[in-house]
């Protein structure tokens, strides 16, 4: 098989459940990076069978940090960047290799197709063609922050050239169950709000709640979400908690003067049981 000149760049922290199907799907590029949170399990020696190009960023408790870190680590100019519960289906790999070819753009947006509870979405903002994604790029093009689910910063004359077809669309994995996503969630609310503490940020309640609402209704009805049946009203409702975890982790943060409240309340907490117990005391 002839190699693609691409380097693909995948982030991962304990990924040994996916990170296989991943890079299985990538061999015909010319180079695999992957740059490693120090993973507990088998991550690092399962992707050691597809590169010797594995390097190792301190955990963040998401990818983002480590983007730009793999982005200076590539020898190529053409870019995709996966995640380790993606895929790359063979009709997607054609296509990115005509643009290669034909040099049809400098930034290509490409489809999702998000598996939810163990189905595909199509509609609530996770459909193919709703979830579109600047993951392929000429890294010339391209800079990445370090924020949480930031996007690109892009140069304006980049030339952007967007993949239509569904079957072109990455493969993704998203959240196997409720107890996979609630962990997530908890995991990424903490993070945003401590950015959020850190900037000195303020959420008015009033704003927060019609955050809450309009998520549901923007997901599930103007996104068409109820066409997913129970997943989609699942996806709306736990993404507009999404928005109440996080306003509640900063309120918290706010009161207690710290990015930990939990020991300033329990400090709290044992100021009172002492109290309790020192009434037997007496």
């Amino acid at each position: 098989m002839d190699k693609l000149p691409v380097s693909v760049l995948v982030h991962t922290l304990n990924e040994e459940k996916n990170i296989r199907n991943c890079l299985e799907t990538v061999e015909w590029a010319d180079e695999i990076i992957i740059v490693d949170m120090y993973s507990d399990d088998k991550t690092t020696e399962i992707a050691s069978e597809y590169t010797d190009k594995i390097f190792y960023h301190e955990r963040m408790g998401y990818a983002d940090p480590a983007r730009q870190f793999g982005l200076e680590k590539a020898s190529n100019n053409w870019i995709l960047i996966l995640d380790a519960d993606e895929l790359v289906p063979l009709k997607l790999k054609k296509r990115l290799e005509n643009i290669i070819e034909e040099d049809l753009g400098d930034i290509i947006s490409i489809p999702r197709n998000n598996y939810f509870f163990g189905k595909v979405m199509r509609h609530t903002g996770w459909g193919p063609l709703q979830d579109t994604l600047h993951r392929f790029f000429k890294k010339e093009y391209v800079f990445i922050t370090d924020k949480i689910h930031s996007l690109l910063v892009e140069r304006e004359d980049a030339r952007i050239y967007e993949i239509t077809h569904e079957d072109e669309g990455i493969i993704h994995f998203n959240y196997v169950d409720v107890e996979h996503f609630l962990e997530k969630l908890n995991r990424y609310t903490t993070i945003e709000a401590k950015a959020l503490y850190e900037a000195d940020e303020d959420i008015r309640f009033r704003s927060v709640v019609n955050q809450i609402l309009g998520e549901f209704r923007n997901r599930y009805f103007k996104l068409q979400g109820r066409k997913e049946g129970f997943r989609g009203f699942s996806l709306g409702f736990l993404m507009g908690t999404y928005r109440l975890v996080t306003y509640a982790k900063l309120k918290l943060m706010k009161e207690y003067h710290s990015e930990n409240p939990s020991s300033e309340i329990e400090k709290e907490y044992n100021r009172v049981a002492l109290e309790i117990r020192s009434e037997y005391e007496e």
